[in-house]
């Protein structure tokens, strides 16, 4: 009983069309697939975007190299398990092998037969959908293109692997449609194909023979699929990613069907921006890196769709996506990891803010923000000065009818010290049904207070929410030299006593942040809270607090409030997916009787030493 009635809190936000789709598409998956018929001549159009190929790279690893980890520059030396990018020769390497490297993780796929794990995955599913999206076949194609001994050698490996990808992974063979043919993947893949596709050109594909007929055969199946499988079921930042693929077939190929798969993308790009971007420009799934990679799709569909009437909304749509993300980043230049996402799931911001300009002419000033904003419909309160950034979660964890990227993290908040990251979000690890999916997105995690162990919002399963926590009493107020922002959250009202988290999170004119918890309701419960350390700081306990160090800065902490035991406890950090670091969560536990209230400081010993 008490799983029906999780289940019933899940699935009653859904809308009618999502129970429409998702049984249709359940339904047809217990038939044996049938591939779209491909017309006898297929005709690539002459007019495909010059400037396509220079849309920022999603999920390329060329592309997740040195500006991509910079948040992470300064650890690669004393950091075990932060990987280097791989070099061209490394990467040549290792395809020779049969073996794949993305997300920090490599795979041996054997080369003869490619085991391309097909069928439902239950473990590494992120790194296995991430491996259908053919980022790997782009990067070939870029070596290919600078010729010499490593563009042979990357022409004949983008021949071996598309060939037998193409034979291996089509859509009547048993297994593929759970991941090589998901929508999202196709997409996504159809958006590298048509690249790599264009940027060879015809001398680049001069050995291609045979493979260029089932080439653009296999592209257009997987165009016409598509076209009848959009997640309409998920919709989202999915659907929206299923509009990028059309746009990009239906500028490939020329004929009536491509000029529908236009049309439809660009009428729903239009809704898709009025439904997914909020007021204050932030994606409705309060992901900061989702909101990087929505924003990188809505400039490849500005790019796209550049000559129709969607071209203007979707330009005006990046730009205020372009005035979010420009708060939204530590002085490190990364994104504050809100909900799901890693540095490694999207473009850096400042690629994105660079391509809207260079390839729309969309005039955003790139330069860090100062000061305070609060963006409420996303629900973020944000400060920048010469000494704090700080990114304050005060909104509902994403739509009611589509919650799958949240975390129980309302009230959480990070923050940069003298332009490093201090106190961070855990990230995500991976998208699987396992220990440390269910650690990233638990409350406890994150850098705010549970209440009885329980999680703020009910997070289950993967990607599901039952009971969501709701935002109350929002207040914001920044001045030149100040900062405050406060917020409640009605998550633990189904527990007894009725008990309400209220923080208050501020930085003061002396520059300490101070936060302030309260506590409503009644009874005894207990209470654990905490503070997840970048692995940069170290620290230590003291009776009323914590100092933590990192170079020439250190900072105290002190923890006021009755019946609470400080402790640094050993945790995990997963800043990229993939990649788990060790670190540290200062922690405070008790049983206390409520109404409570709690404050810790937080101040510079140059500060509490000055009278």
């Amino acid at each position: 009983m008490p799983n029906l009635a999780r289940t019933y809190r899940t699935i009653r936000h859904l809308r009618p069309s999502q129970w429409y789709w998702r049984l249709r598409y359940r339904c047809e998956s217990r038939r044996p697939a049938v591939s779209p018929r491909v017309p006898a001549t297929l005709t690539v159009r002459g007019d495909f975007p010059e400037n396509a190929a220079t849309i920022p790279e999603v999920f390329s690893e060329a592309s997740l190299g040195q500006d991509a980890r910079g948040a992470l520059d300064d650890a690669r030396d004393n950091r075990e398990g932060v990987r280097e990018p791989l070099l061209d020769r490394e990467f040549l390497d290792q395809l020779d092998r049969g073996q794949f490297t993305h997300l920090n993780e490599t795979r041996d796929l054997g080369t003869d037969p490619v085991d391309w794990r097909l069928g439902d995955q239950q473990s590494d599913r992120l790194w296995t959908i991430t491996l259908h999206y053919h980022a790997w076949a782009w990067r070939l194609a870029q070596i290919v293109t600078r010729g010499g001994q490593p563009g042979q050698r990357a022409d004949r490996l983008l021949r071996r692997y598309l060939g037998d990808w193409i034979t291996r992974c089509d859509l009547t063979v048993d297994g593929s449609r759970a991941l090589a043919w998901n929508s999202y993947a196709i997409a996504t893949r159809i958006g590298w194909w048509c690249r790599l596709y264009h940027l060879l050109g015809t001398s680049g594909r001069s050995a291609w023979e045979s493979l260029q007929t089932v080439f653009l055969d296999s592209l257009w199946c997987q165009a016409a699929w598509l076209s009848e499988h959009l997640e309409w079921d998920l919709r989202a930042n999915h659907l929206l990613r299923n509009v990028v693929g059309l746009a990009w077939a239906g500028r490939f190929f020329e004929g009536p069907r491509p000029k529908q798969w236009l049309q439809t993308a660009a009428r729903l790009a239009v809704r898709q921006a009025g439904e997914q971007v909020l007021p204050d420009g932030g994606h409705f799934e309060r992901s900061s890196m989702y909101h990087v990679v929505v924003m990188n799709d809505f400039l490849a569909l500005a790019v796209l769709l550049n000559d129709t009437p969607a071209g203007e909304p979707l330009k005006q749509t990046w730009r205020r996506m372009a005035e979010f993300l420009a708060w939204a980043r530590h002085p490190d230049g990364q994104v504050p990891l809100l909900n799901d996402g890693g540095f490694n799931g999207a473009p850096t911001p400042a690629a994105a803010l660079a391509g809207g300009t260079q390839l729309l002419g969309v005039d955003v000033d790139p330069s860090p923000r100062q000061g305070g904003r609060l963006f409420p419909h996303f629900g973020m309160a944000a400060w920048h000065d010469p000494r704090w950034s700080v990114f304050f979660d005060v909104g509902p964890v994403g739509p009611d009818y589509q919650p799958g990227h949240t975390h129980a993290d309302t009230l959480a908040f990070e923050a940069s010290y003298h332009g490093r990251r201090v106190f961070v979000d855990p990230g995500t690890l991976r998208y699987d049904h396992d220990a440390s999916r269910a650690s990233d997105r638990a409350t406890a995690s994150h850098n705010t207070i549970a209440v009885d162990n329980a999680d703020s919002s009910e997070v289950w399963h993967i990607f599901r929410v039952g009971r969501r926590a709701r935002p109350i009493d929002v207040a914001f107020d920044a001045g030149p030299d100040h900062f405050q922002a406060a917020a409640g959250h009605t998550g633990y009202d189904h527990l007894p006593g009725r008990p309400r988290h209220r923080r208050e999170l501020r930085v003061d004119r002396s520059g300490t942040l101070v936060i302030v918890d309260r506590l409503e309701g009644r009874g005894r419960h207990h209470v654990e809270g905490g503070l997840l350390l970048d692995p940069g700081w170290q620290c230590q306990t003291n009776p009323d607090g914590w100092t933590i160090r990192r170079g020439e800065h250190v900072l105290r902490l002190v923890l006021e409030g009755h019946g609470m035991t400080p402790s640094a406890d050993p945790a995990k950090y997963h800043p990229e997916y993939g990649l788990e670091l060790a670190t540290h969560r200062l922690r405070w536990r008790g049983v206390v009787q409520f109404p409570y209230t709690q404050t810790i400081r937080v101040e510079s010993e140059e500060d509490a030493s000055t009278p």
